[in-house]
């Protein structure tokens, strides 16, 4: 190795590394602020007419209101459930420890039968809904459906699992919130009504139906059976079939206890549509458009005056693309 190249390579190790030009950075940050204001009353412009235009399409926007229902299970309420045993006495208490006062009220059931199918299409029949629900396409006067096919009790369900109906679920307390939402404050609140009432009715006549069919069998046992012991035994589940019935019938809500019934929400409480919050996110979206469209047109601009040749091949490139999709 020459004497020359040592040098060279002695003298590379001792340069230094040039400094970050933050100046250049500065400027670049500075070009894109000045880009923001000569584009500034574009981007104002188009934020303030978004704005309004929101503003003006929440008007027509039909209000909205809920009505809401708070139940508990039953055999959550341990404390309502020892008063009444005491009350009761030694039977009472076996009755309710074997099937719990308004047995059949297990929260997951509730919540499952809530959204269910099943209960949908009956609150709708048996309360003839159907014109409520679909009231656009049902001529009032003909009383007919202006439509065919006529919607279903399936579209009833749809419309109540999808937009309807809500069933939240306090996984703590194991307490339900039924609401409904409706441009009718008083029709919602007849509905978690008709929701409430059909599923109290549902589970009593399961219950009575099944205490029925144990009593039947337990006599014709009864009426087979010889052996005191036995007819003893047979007696007292008699007996607890019979309070069963007696309790199935005595609760106004089977299977729930209803801690906060639904009312007519009043006319200044809607949940939606939210027209200040509709405004706020258009104008939000609006400004990042108008940035982004800001920085287009410069680029635009600035291809247009620096390099023309640039400019006009992308005109003749989109020209191209419009005739082709013309043909």
């Amino acid at each position: 190795m020459t004497t020359n190249a040592l040098q060279d390579m002695t003298d590379e190790g001792r340069r230094q590394p040039e400094p970050p030009d933050y100046e250049s950075d500065e400027i670049s940050l500075l070009d894109l602020f000045m880009v923001l204001v000569r584009r500034k009353w574009l981007i104002i412009g188009l934020v303030f007419l978004s704005g309004v235009a929101a503003g003006l399409i929440s008007l027509f926007m039909t209000n909205a209101y809920r009505s809401e229902a708070t139940i508990a299970p039953r055999q959550a309420e341990q404390s309502g459930n020892k008063v009444l045993s005491g009350a009761l006495g030694g039977l009472g208490g076996i009755v309710m420890n074997e099937i719990g006062l308004g047995g059949g009220g297990e929260v997951d059931k509730i919540e499952v039968l809530l959204k269910s199918r099943q209960l949908a299409q009956l609150v709708v029949e048996k309360h003839n809904l159907m014109p409520l629900l679909f009231e656009d396409q049902w001529d009032h006067q003909k009383k007919a459906w202006k439509e065919n096919p006529a919607p279903t009790l399936q579209d009833a369900h749809k419309l109540f699992s999808k937009e309807l109906l809500k069933v939240i679920r306090d996984r703590k307390t194991d307490v339900l919130t039924v609401s409904i939402e409706h441009k009718n404050p008083e029709f919602a609140r007849s509905i978690v009504s008709y929701y409430l009432t059909e599923l109290s009715e549902g589970l009593r006549a399961k219950v009575l139906k099944d205490a029925e069919e144990n009593r039947r069998f337990l006599t014709e046992q009864l009426d087979r059976t010889t052996d005191p012991l036995m007819r003893e035994k047979i007696y007292n589940m008699l007996a607890k079939e019979i309070e069963k019935d007696t309790f199935a019938r005595a609760q106004t809500f089977y299977g729930f206890y209803v801690l906060d019934p639904p009312i007519s929400p009043d006319l200044n409480k809607k949940v939606k549509p939210r027209r200040s919050m509709i405004c706020i996110l258009s104008a939000v979206v609006a400004f990042f458009v108008a940035v982004f469209l800001a920085f287009f047109l410069e680029y635009l601009h600035r291809l247009k005056t620096e390099e023309p040749d640039r400019y006009q091949q992308l005109k003749d490139s989109l020209r191209l693309r419009r005739r082709k999709s013309e043909s």
